[in-house]
């Protein structure tokens, strides 16, 4: 027998005690059956008047298929529980070697109650594999508090929510509705104005009227909304509200006109006529009547005439201030003295009435004749001259 050699034996043991990896390899452990089980929030806030839904995580471990069954051990008094995946509500689930699933535990309070009372709610739940034998429990604290939602399922925003113009005037706000919900939604437009306006809708770059819109998830889209006032609106600011509802939320925002009124101003004489008649250096008065056909006050209103040479043209008086908005006519006289060399014919005389961002305008026609005082002259001289050849023919005859 041979003998091994002493270092060879001595360095075989050193090898052996100091390197792990030369020791003989032990036999893999494997487990047949085993899970875990727990809610994936250990604690999770809701508002009063939120859907309640708490997610369960379930992972099977063992290398073999397993059936889990779950019983709800902890939950407020008179409350509902189901536990459901994938809108299926059930009582257990198979998972197979090493799969993980997602569980939901959903939750109402009683019946009847419209929000959860705020305060903290205890829920549990234990599972048990029925090849393994294991039980496992959890334990989630539900906290039931108000606050403000983090966004607004359908928004209104508007550049310019305050427009002023007169009342005549048309107006048109720029409207971009936003749809933050996760699905399309058909947008109802209403428009709350004063009785006897008009309003209207119309979408973007397009000239047709529409009550509503189909909003894209997520996205915006942009409408006009125009407004006519009444006819006999006053002066004065307007407050509008827009509305915008779907079946998942609703959303308004307030909108302002501020009329300044209407200016139009008409002048019209008593009789209606536009012609007078004169004589030569004589004055003649025609009686104007000033409408101030508007809604806004006029604080001053002025007279203006376009007259031949050497004439003169005056008003009485010669300016109205703080005409009241369709107010009753106002009375002005207005006296045209031809100049006293004009001769005898038709004369153009224009007359201007300026007021505040209106005006009106009225041309006449002026006859001048000759005074009464030349027509006597000229019948005395007709006269003479007749009287003149009937003796002159008199005269002769005798001869």
């Amino acid at each position: 027998m041979k003998k091994v050699p002493g270092v060879l034996l001595t360095l075989s043991l050193f090898f052996f005690l100091v390197s792990p990896r030369l020791a003989w390899p032990q036999a893999a452990v494997t487990i047949p059956y085993d899970f875990a089980a727990a809610f994936t929030y250990s604690g999770q806030t809701v508002s009063p008047d939120s859907e309640v839904s708490l997610e369960i995580t379930l992972q099977n471990l063992g290398f073999r298929g397993d059936t889990f069954d779950f019983v709800i051990t902890e939950a407020p008094e008179g409350w509902t529980t189901e536990l459901s995946r994938f809108s299926n509500s059930l009582t257990g689930v198979f998972l197979g070697a090493e799969d993980r699933a997602s569980l939901n535990l959903l939750v109402w309070p009683p019946e009847g109650a419209e929000i959860i009372p705020e305060g903290e709610y205890p829920l549990a739940f234990r599972v048990t594999s029925r090849a393994g034998g294991k039980t496992l429990e959890s334990k989630t604290i539900l906290k039931v508090a108000t606050r403000k939602k983090s966004l607004q399922a359908l928004t209104i925003a508007t550049s310019y929510p305050e427009i002023s113009g007169p009342s005549d005037g048309k107006f048109a706000f720029s409207l971009d509705i936003k749809n933050n919900s996760s699905e399309d939604a058909l947008v109802n437009l209403i428009a709350d104005v004063p009785q006897s306006w008009e309003a209207s809708f119309k979408p973007g770059y397009e000239d047709k009227q529409i009550s509503s819109i189909q909003v894209p998830k997520s996205q915006s889209r942009s409408v006009t909304l125009d407004i006519n006032p009444a006819y006999q609106a006053e002066v004065g600011d307007y407050k509008l509200t827009v509305k915008a509802e779907t079946p998942a939320g609703s959303a308004e925002t307030p909108l302002t006109i501020h009329l300044t009124g209407t200016y139009k101003i008409r002048a019209v004489t008593g009789n209606e006529l536009l012609s007078m008649a004169t004589e030569v250096g004589k004055p003649v008065t025609v009686s104007l009547y000033v409408l101030n056909e508007g809604s806004a006050n006029q604080k001053e209103i002025s007279f203006m005439a376009v007259k031949p040479d050497n004439w003169r043209v005056d008003f009485k008086p010669e300016k109205l201030t703080d005409l009241p908005g369709r107010a009753n006519p106002t009375l002005v006289e207005m006296t045209v003295t031809p100049a006293p060399n004009a001769l005898v014919g038709d004369y153009g005389l224009g007359v201007s009435v300026q007021g505040e961002k209106a005006q009106s305008s009225l041309d006449f026609r002026v006859t001048v004749r000759a005074s009464s005082a030349w027509t006597w002259v000229g019948a005395g001289l007709i006269i003479l001259v007749v009287g003149a050849l009937a003796l002159a023919f008199r005269k002769l005859g005798r001869r």
